[in-house]
């Protein structure tokens, strides 16, 4: 599914830009704010650099991004969300496993970006982050004669501040690519519950992530 919308979305960009180069001066000279419209890159791009499946390429959390900064200063506001679910089996002939994994996450926060009419267009940004991640484990054993199955489910929400910077390359006029990193600190909860029916409870009252600066993002500025 999200394959499909980043061939949507790299359609419509390329229309769009085309559309647009027949601006007039005048709306130039009227507009007040830039709005920059991005996707996280990353799950396209797997698809022709990944040939096994053991290779991968490290994603953000945050699949789509949205940002209004003004022309003159560069400040502004942005958005950004992002869910992935996932479904992984295994069987070394003695038990099975299959590991399921769901999460959604959003920020907000104040954008400030420079040169936004050059090639290369640094920014910073401080934010507030929040996002649910889920964990459910099913693990059998094949030589039994019955079929009981043990289940393990772990579930985490997280909310705290983000600094976070990047730069992004401007490809034509209204299309770009970029990347960014994040350091954001945050308070989580966490519960698992075991095959028992028992659970446990964590909470954490500081929990320092960093991202790297490894996914990149196609953007379209209008």
């Amino acid at each position: 599914m999200i394959k499909v919308i980043l061939l949507v979305f790299c359609a419509g960009i390329t229309s769009f830009s085309q559309a647009q180069n027949t601006q007039t001066d005048s709306e130039k000279s009227t507009k007040v704010v830039y709005k920059y419209i991005g996707i996280q890159a990353n799950l396209l791009l797997r698809q022709f650099i990944s040939f096994n499946s053991n290779s991968s390429i490290n994603t953000n959390p945050y699949i789509f991004t949205y940002s209004v900064n003004n022309i003159k200063t560069g400040r502004g506001v942005v958005f950004g969300t992002g869910f992935n679910i996932s479904e992984n089996s295994s069987n070394d002939g003695v038990s099975s496993v299959t590991v399921k994994n769901a999460n959604a996450t959003f920020r907000i926060g104040f954008e400030k970006k420079y040169l936004q009419e050059q090639r290369f267009i640094p920014f910073w940004g401080v934010e507030a982050g929040m996002g649910v991640l889920s964990n459910r484990v099913e693990s059998s054993l094949n030589q039994t004669f019955n079929n009981n199955t043990t289940v393990t489910e772990t579930t985490k929400a997280f909310f705290g501040p983000c600094f976070r910077a990047g730069l992004n390359y401007s490809l034509s006029k209204h299309v770009q690519l970029g990347t960014e990193f994040f350091l954001n600190s945050q308070i989580a909860y966490s519960k698992t519950i075991n095959g028992n029916g028992h659970f446990t409870t964590n909470f954490l009252p500081l929990n320092i992530g960093f991202e790297a600066p490894t996914a990149l993002f196609l953007i379209l500025k209008y």
